[in-house]
Order: C-alpha cells, then sequence, then structure tokens
C-alpha cells in the first residue's frame, strides 16, 4: 500500500495537471526567477527533486531559444534597461552539497546559468539552523573547492542567504556582512544579489539591503518587470510534485497555475485537510 506522503504527493501532482491546462505557452514579460533548494537528495521533501525530474526540467530549459535562460546579472540589466524580455533565471538555495553533486553537472552540460544563494557559516558542514524541519541526518553543504570549480566554469553566480540562515526576524547587517566577507575571502568577488530566508521580507532591513545588493529575492510568487523594487524581487518556487506542464507554464511565466494552487494549499489548511 503506498504510504500516506506517496499519495498526499499523488493528489498534489493531480491538481496540478489540471491547472496546467489553464495556462497558455506564450512567455509572460519580465523575469521569472525560479527557487530550487535540492535535487536527487533522497528525501520526500517537497523541495528535493528526483534526478530524473529535474533531468526533464533542465532538458526543457535547455531547447528554450538562446537568450531565454540568463544570469541574474543579465535579468536585472533587462529589467534596468526598461526592457520587458521574458527571462527565465535558475536559483538554488541555501547551499547544499547535491546542487554540485547531482544539479551542476547537468546544468554545466547544457550551458545553463544559475545563482546559489549561499549561507556562508554552512558550507562543508551539516544542513542544520535553527527553525529547519528537515528530519534524519542533516545533508551535507557545498565546500568552497566546489563553489570554486563552479564560479571559474562562468555559468555560477553566489549570492549572499546570510551566514547562519539567520531567521528573518533576528536579521542584521552583520549576518550579510559576515557572509559577504566569507565569500569574498574564497571566492574573490562579493555578492551581489541576496534572498531573505523563508522568503519573507524583513522591511526594518530595507536601507541597508539597498545599499548591499542589486536585488533582495523574496519568496513571494511573480514575475520582475521594469520599476521593480529591488528589496522586493519576486522568485517561484519548483516543487517535486510539479508535472512537467505545471513546471512549463511556471517556465513561461504563466503563474496562474502555481497562485491557483497556494489558495486550494492555503484553503485545506485552514479546515484541516492539508495539501
Amino acid at each position: 500500500m503506498a504510504s500516506t506522503a506517496a499519495q498526499a504527493g499523488g493528489i498534489r501532482s493531480k491538481v496540478k495537471q489540471q491547472l496546467a491546462r489553464a495556462a497558455g505557452r506564450v512567455p509572460g514579460e519580465g523575469a521569472t526567477v525560479l527557487i530550487y533548494h535540492r535535487v536527487g537528495g533522497g528525501t520526500p521533501d517537497e523541495l528535493d527533486l528526483a534526478t530524473a525530474d529535474f533531468t526533464a526540467q533542465a532538458d526543457l530549459l535547455a531547447e528554450l531559444p538562446p537568450g531565454r535562460v540568463v544570469s541574474l546579472d543579465t535579468a536585472a540589466d533587462r529589467l534596468e534597461a526598461g526592457l520587458r524580455t521574458p527571462s527565465t533565471v535558475l536559483s538554488f538555495d541555501d547551499g547544499f552539497a547535491d546542487t554540485y553533486e547531482t544539479a551542476w553537472p547537468l546544468l554545466r552540460e547544457r550551458g545553463l546559468p544559475f545563482t546559489v544563494y549561499l549561507a556562508s557559516g554552512l558550507v562543508g558542514g551539516p544542513m542544520r539552523w535553527e527553525g529547519s524541519t528537515a528530519k534524519g541526518a542533516p545533508a551535507t553543504g557545498l565546500s568552497w573547492e566546489q563553489l570554486r570549480e563552479m564560479t571559474a566554469s562562468g555559468l555560477c553566480t553566489v549570492a549572499n542567504h546570510t551566514r547562519s540562515h539567520a531567521r528573518p526576524e533576528l536579521l542584521t547587517t552583520s549576518e550579510l556582512d559576515a557572509c559577504g566577507d566569507d565569500v569574498e575571502q574564497h571566492l574573490g568577488t562579493r555578492p551581489r544579489h541576496f534572498a531573505y530566508t523563508w522568503g519573507r521580507p524583513v522591511p526594518h532591513m530595507d536601507a541597508a539591503l539597498r545599499a548591499r545588493f542589486r536585488t533582495s529575492a523574496t519568496g513571494r510568487v511573480g514575475r520582475n518587470l521594469p520599476g521593480f523594487d529591488p528589496v522586493r524581487f519576486h522568485r517561484v518556487p519548483v516543487r517535486r510534485t510539479d508535472p512537467i506542464d505545471f513546471f512549463r507554464a511556471k517556465l513561461y511565466g504563466r503563474l496562474i497555475p502555481e497562485r491557483a494552487y497556494a489558495r486550494i494549499v492555503a484553503t485545506a489548511k485552514a479546515v484541516g485537510a492539508g495539501a
């Protein structure tokens, strides 16, 4: 008999398949930034994608017209120039070692640029932080050697995700600067971009973030258009239960299915059904 988790995952996938049918394939304007966390980690977590699924997604990304999948800086360049060019940016949060072990060979082979939002204090050690809900033995973080290899390729941008993966309400300039110092010491350049832990903006840090970073990414679903607020940069999560058509909708910046699914999940949780 299938486990409860597997049954729930199947329900999620079926709901998403239905929602994806409502999305067109004409790319949305502006920059769509996809959020990944883990690839091939072997856990049932929604943010841990099976290798085969990520490979299928990478193949779709590689089939897009030239100039569609771009670095974070290229996307920001276009937006700041007032261009609404459809752009897709790949990002990996936290700095899990499987970003290098599993995702990196697939990205390198296809020439796909990406950003790692790095919690620098977790480099080379266990991926545990205050508020983490991961169960079992902790995963391992990327090493500086692995990060150097990826950045030397020109495909990988390393961005700031605090040093300790600090809770949003505890975010300080010290956390930001410590991560920046670590990255500069080991990789030679200071991060120009930042992502909030848990995707939650921290209004009292807006001035500090504007002074330090070109963009500060949230977990709020949306595309980024000219005139965007640099400290409220939108992103879109990718989950293991996303069917390929649902992923394709995100890839094209068609976010109605994602928003509809989020409302379904919120409603189910409100009535105690879970989703």
